[in-house]
């Protein structure tokens, strides 16, 4: 029988083939170098030149790289796996509009193609159309199922519009497919974090610096998570690696100042951050972290010019992501002119299902008054359950605007008109399906006498929480309206429509006005069961304070809650910019902060009085009224 012989590689191939091995073994140079010598043996071969491009890319030379893509590109304009390897490199660079030219060109020269495929998702990924890029995603995994990058790629997307258990999913196929995936190890940490699942996202994020010792992100994604749980030592053991890795990395001297600002050894945090500063631009998303950390640190050193300064600039680092360019600020003056004009007495009544389901409490206010320390006080006690800040109450909301007026997601249904206007619709068949989604959110109705909702912002819903629970009690925290708006503008928070209002001193003051206009309507027509407890006499005179707040919750005095701290510490990580505070014993620095900053403060000191002087605030140096 004739057997046809095997062909025989020509000099040429195996010389690239042998620069591959060398590149995919890590010894660039050596690799660089052979694809080198085939190309001045064959300097009309694009995909040689393209080789090379990829190389030189990898390599960290852009510059270089391109200057070869462009040479590829010249010798094979039509060929789809040139023009696709210049388009990712452009993709890379940020430069969409060349990279979508090649991309869709090479699209067109071979639609079938899954790498082709995942990098037009990317690039619609980075324009924000997660629609697009999902369908990119998908068509790009049928077409190469076992492939893992688009399936850790639609994980991004997936994470990115909220769908957390299938973007979990989607990174643990990713990671299936090839355990050695170190962003998706990544971004399958940053889901188990959003989930609260701790040990689990540590551990993620472990595996990620296991396979890439040399990634950044998974590094400071540990760090900030251990020290935000408060393992400390183990922090304090990661932070030595790091700052060895990547002595000139701006993130890593970020995580080793807040380890060094929570041993109380400020001056040596300060240290480590001023030497960075002068290197970051005022205006790059990514640096946001590092300016909010100086400025806590020049707060600390009572130097108000700069650290507002700081505070400032991590603001507009912030601003210039694309999640804050796309977040539609204006949703709640809407919304709460909407209130104020249409909310009126009488739409707190109606029917509700029968029997004695127990009322919750909510603790409302403007957030950075106070509430996650009543949240580890109250938390203390052992007949009191609080629930970490979670949307149960906008989901009750949601069913009123789905059954009565549409549909739409969270913050989304601010602009709907039903809310209010339907409210006198709902029947006692509503009430019932509205606490229903209220305490699955809470996991079921709680076994404790008293149950809290904290969520500050509920203070907005003050009326359709009274016509859900007619018997509901509401824990008014109260601070120094300057203080709480200063507060909010110092901390790095995340973000969505009300927490992107807090990146000007202005539009915060703006919406510290609207909230509190609000919940004075909502006071005068409904007539509500309020506690008001102010953060200056809890830090000031705890015992007492404390003790008129259980009264008001009908529980007894509990020596437990003098150690809030230790329930704090034993909670693990808290879900508020306050999480390191609480873990504290009282202390009163934060009481009147705003006098250092008032002449920062003063645009804003008009919108601010009528407040401050409503509760009792003095807006002077002297003592309270």
């Amino acid at each position: 029988m004739n057997q046809t012989p095997r062909a025989t590689a020509s000099p040429l191939q195996t010389i690239r083939r042998n620069a591959i091995s060398l590149l995919t073994s890590g010894q660039v140079d050596k690799g660089i170098a052979l694809l080198e010598e085939a190309a001045a043996k064959a300097p009309a071969s694009g995909e040689l030149q393209n080789d090379l491009g990829t190389a030189n890319w990898q390599a960290g030379r852009p510059e270089k790289a391109e200057g070869h893509y462009k040479q590829a590109l010249t010798l094979a304009p039509q060929n789809a796996f040139v023009l696709n390897s210049y388009g990712a490199f452009l993709l890379e660079q940020i430069r969409l509009p060349e990279a979508e030219d090649l991309l869709s060109r090479a699209l067109k020269a071979d639609p079938a193609n899954a790498e082709i495929l995942n990098n037009m998702g990317l690039l619609l990924y980075r324009r924000g159309d997660m629609a697009g890029a999902e369908k990119f995603f998908i068509d790009a995994i049928r077409r190469n199922p076992k492939w893992a990058n688009p399936h850790a790629n639609i994980g991004n997307v997936l994470r990115d519009t909220k769908r957390f258990p299938l973007a979990e999913k989607a990174y643990q196929q990713a990671v299936t497919l090839n355990p050695r995936h170190a962003q998706a190890w990544h971004d399958l940490g940053t889901v188990y974090a959003s989930q609260m699942r701790h040990e689990e996202a540590v551990a993620a994020h472990q595996r990620a610096i296991t396979f890439h010792p040399q990634m950044e992100q998974a590094w400071s994604a540990l760090l900030d998570l251990l020290e935000k749980t408060s393992k400390l030592d183990d922090a304090g053991k990661a932070i030595e690696k790091a700052k060895q890795l990547f002595p000139d990395s701006p993130d890593i001297a970020l995580s080793a100042a807040k380890l060094l600002r929570r041993a109380g050894k400020t001056d040596e945090a300060f240290a480590v951050m001023e030497a960075f500063a002068p290197r970051l631009r005022p205006d790059v998303p990514r640096n946001a972290g590092f300016f909010y950390e100086l400025g806590q640190l020049y707060d600390r050193r009572d130097d108000a010019a700069k650290a507002f300064d700081a505070f400032t600039k991590a603001n507009a680092c912030k601003g210039n992501t694309p999640a804050a360019k796309s977040m539609h600020k204006s949703i709640y003056t809407e919304f709460t002119q909407r209130m104020l004009n249409e909310f009126t007495a009488g739409m707190e009544n109606g029917p509700v299902p029968a029997g004695d389901e127990p009322a919750p409490v909510f603790l409302v206010g403007f957030p950075r008054s106070g509430t996650t320390l009543l949240d580890q006080i109250m938390t203390s006690h052992p007949d009191i359950a609080v629930a970490e800040e979670n949307p149960a109450v906008v989901n009750m909301v949601q069913h009123l605007v789905n059954t009565y007026g549409g549909s739409g997601q969270h913050n989304a249904l601010l602009a709907y008109p039903a809310y209010p206007a339907a409210m006198p619709k709902l029947t006692a068949d509503d009430i019932a399906a509205m606490r229903g989604k209220f305490w699955t959110e809470h996991g079921g109705i709680s076994q404790k006498p008293v149950f809290v909702d904290k969520l500050p912002l509920n203070i907005l819903h003050a009326g359709i929480i009274r016509r859900a629970f007619p018997k509901a009690k509401f824990i008014l925290a109260l601070r120094h309206p300057c203080d709480s708006v200063l507060s909010c503008y110092m901390q790095d928070f995340h973000l969505n429509s009300a927490m992107a209002r807090f990146l000007d001193i202005n539009d915060s003051a703006k919406f510290y006005d609207e909230s509190f206009t609000v919940w004075e309507h909502y006071n005068k027509t409904l007539k509500l069961d309020v506690h008001t407890i102010r953060y200056e006499d809890v830090v000031a005179d705890f015992q007492p304070t404390v003790a008129k707040l259980l009264e008001f919750l009908g529980v007894p005095w509990n020596d437990a809650v003098l150690e809030y701290d230790k329930t704090a510490q034993k909670k693990g990580l808290i879900n508020t910019p306050s999480y390191h505070q609480v873990t504290q014993k009282i202390y009163t620095r934060a009481s009147g902060r705003w006098l250092k900053y008032r002449e920062q403060l003063k645009p804003v000191l008009d919108i601010l009085k009528p407040h401050a002087a409503r509760y009792g605030y003095a807006m002077t140096d002297r003592d309270e009224a």
